[in-house]
């Protein structure tokens, strides 16, 4: 059935040599394992979600539950998450900042201006690649 020899014999003891409750307690545990797994990466992809959007003042994460509020009332998720990070995660205020014209267009320029920081940092780092290879910085 594919189940090394170890994992069924202890499946055996614990199902007191019964093959069938050893077989469903096998499948059980595969099932626990792939859960956990995909648990974990969903964990691991929201952690790195957290951090794309910044931190607090105060150092915190933005709360994705928050922010998924936010979007799903039709606010684009990058202008959402910063509102969220201005405001301490405090929904009620990033509502005031997305709805008033002016901070809008704040958080906007905010954006826009991470972007090209981000841009002009991946386009020195493969200028720096180049250089590494052997060629002159000016070409």
């Amino acid at each position: 059935m594919g189940y090394n020899q170890r994992n069924a014999k202890r499946a055996l003891r614990m199902n007191n040599q019964d093959v069938g409750g050893a077989i469903d307690f096998l499948v059980e545990e595969k099932a626990k394992k792939m859960q956990k797994r995909e648990e974990d990466l969903k964990r691991k992809d929201e952690i790195w979600e957290q951090k794309q959007y910044g931190v607090t003042p105060l150092k915190k994460a933005v709360d994705l539950e928050r922010l998924k509020e936010l979007v799903t009332i039709g606010f684009e998720k990058e202008l959402a998450a910063e509102a969220l990070r201005r405001n301490e995660n405090d929904t009620q205020k990033a509502l005031d900042d997305l709805t008033n014209p002016e901070t809008y267009s704040d958080l906007q320029v905010k954006i826009e201006s991470r972007k090209r920081k981000r841009q002009n940092k991946a386009k020195d780092s493969a200028i720096e690649k180049v250089v590494q290879m052997g060629f002159e910085r000016s070409r």
